[in-house]
């Protein structure tokens, strides 16, 4: 896995994704570093780039303004350290802080063997196989995107295509303090109950190594036609 140092100084090309740790990283940084890697893969300078992150506290508001739903508002969460940024991806309200692995693939779906409903299905079996290494058992659920612990949710999924390439992704929680979510309806599902892998009584492993892991597992469930390369 690259740091985000080497990969600014990144210089070849290629077919296969490069997977980059960004550390801790503010929303609207990792945000336009996204809108960049886009940019670069629509013009085929770079391949696919999968980035792994942590955020400090925000929530994020999707573009199905009726799954925006704030119970506190964005004077009060500001007041308490908590950002709030509109943005372009599917789905409703979420919240990201520390302790959260974000995996945000900026990746071209046809280039890479994917269709839109496989790639969700992609995202999720990911975050499923790295509960399972926790000891903890996610599964997916008809009609409701995301993983889930029987009826509690552990990662959000939402997803924006542009020119056939993606960006967000999923987001899962491990050790981050859940009562970020008392402030929203999450993902717009009324009554909800958000969870986490610490929650759920899973193993404790470092950040470090579960950002590896992670990189790890998405590159063993790529596509047979490129899953050969990405490293």
């Amino acid at each position: 896995m690259l740091t985000l140092e080497e990969f600014r100084t990144y210089s070849g090309s290629g077919t296969y994704p490069l997977f980059v740790d960004c550390r801790t990283m503010g929303y609207r940084d990792a945000l336009s570093l996204q809108e960049e890697i886009l940019a670069g893969v629509m013009d085929m300078k770079l391949p696919g780039v999968f980035l792994f992150v942590e955020h400090p506290p925000v929530i994020t508001l999707g573009i199905r303004k009726g799954s925006n739903r704030l119970l506190s508002t964005e004077e009060a969460l500001n007041a308490s350290g908590i950002e709030v940024v509109p943005i372009r991806r599917g789905g409703g309200s979420t919240a990201h802080n520390p302790g959260q692995l974000v995996i945000y693939p900026v990746i071209h779906l046809a280039r890479t063997g994917f269709r839109v409903a496989p790639y969700v299905r992609f995202l999720e079996e990911t975050a499923i196989e790295l509960l399972g290494t926790l000891n903890v058992c996610g599964e997916r659920r008809n009609r409701f995107p995301g993983v889930w612990v029987e009826d509690r949710k552990i990662a959000s999924v939402g997803v924006q295509l542009s020119h056939g390439v993606t960006m967000h992704g999923i987001a899962v929680n491990l050790y981050n303090d859940l009562s970020i979510f008392d402030h929203i309806i999450a993902c717009g599902i009324e009554g909800v109950e958000m969870t986490s892998a610490e929650k759920e009584g899973g193993v404790r492993s470092g950040m470090d190594e579960l950002k590896q892991r992670s990189a790890e597992i998405t590159a063993s469930r790529l596509p047979e036609k490129i899953r050969g390369g990405a490293s």
